[in-house]
């Protein structure tokens, strides 16, 4: 993300991004990249937050982080990486290519 940022590339696609571990209230352990996606100016896409972690609080952090979260498509689930629904919504979505590029 940070080397596409500094080479001039306005999106990143990643396939998922870490996140807030379980029992991460207790252990604060969190991922860098959720740091470095409110500080750096640039657009990731990716396939959600990774199953394994605590989704919820993931989306949480990436709120107090002030990055904006949406989904593509007809629906609001957030994805879980390699399911498209996790249990939890996203405050933002976008239906077509033209509302993404709008929102970037």
């Amino acid at each position: 993300m940070i080397a596409a940022h500094r080479a001039g590339i306005p999106v990143f696609v990643t396939g998922g991004i870490g996140g807030v571990h379980r029992n991460g209230q207790n252990s604060l352990d969190i991922s860098a990249d959720l740091t470095e996606l409110g500080r750096t100016p640039i657009a990731v896409v990716s396939a959600g937050v990774k199953s394994i972690l605590d989704i919820g609080r993931t989306l949480e952090f990436l709120e107090t982080q002030g990055v904006c979260v949406a989904t593509y498509g007809a629906s609001k689930n957030f994805p879980a990486f390699f399911t498209p629904n996790s249990g939890f919504t996203s405050s933002c979505n976008v239906h077509n290519p033209s509302e993404a590029a709008e929102l970037i």
